[in-house]
């Protein structure tokens, strides 16, 4: 979702790239234990009315740049499904929209039973002749509930401590020559 920019990261992924492999291992084990617990802190703020924005929630670690993606990552079809859980998590300011409802169509199946459907054209556009009325709707602002874009400090933290233990590690064997 939101994207911070840290200045010097640029310099700092040179770095990593470097790295031995067996520091990058630790470094990857360790952002898919504190992936997942961010993950269920993340769940555990997320609205959950249906369940469905908790369960597209996921963690992602990119083991070539060694980053970790949290939030509503995957399939552009599966985010265009839980699209509101963007809403959900900026919130949204007051707005007035116009709405247009249409005349829906009853059809049968070959069984027997009905359904209702809107009429489209040939390319799949909603034919405008279906139009019934058109009005104005008020939209009321919300909140944001920042459950993916929100801070979590206490797993910042922890995440940071267990870096540093790492790199110290590292660079305490590489100075004594042992990579």
């Amino acid at each position: 979702m939101a994207r911070e920019r840290i200045r010097g990261i640029a310099r700092f992924r040179r770095l990593l790239r470097r790295l031995p492999d067996a520091v990058r291992g630790e470094i990857l084990v360790e952002l898919h234990v504190t992936g997942r617990e961010i993950l269920r802190a993340v769940q555990a703020r997320a609205p959950d009315l249906t369940g469905r924005l908790r369960a597209g929630l996921q963690s992602k670690v990119l083991p070539t740049s060694l980053r970790l993606q949290i939030g509503l990552i995957g399939t552009p079809a599966g985010r265009a499904r839980l699209f509101y859980g963007r809403i959900q998590d900026l919130g949204r300011k007051a707005q007035v929209v116009m709405v247009q409802r249409r005349r829906r169509v009853t059809l049968s199946r070959r069984d027997g039973s009905t359904y209702s459907t809107l009429r489209t054209d040939a390319r799949g556009r909603k034919e405008r002749a279906d139009i019934v009325a058109t009005y104005r709707m008020k939209v009321p602002a919300m909140a944001p509930k920042r459950f993916v874009t929100g801070r979590y400090p206490d797993l910042r933290a922890t995440l940071n401590a267990n870096m540093r233990g790492i790199f110290s590690r590292s660079l305490a064997r590489i100075g004594a020559g042992d990579e």
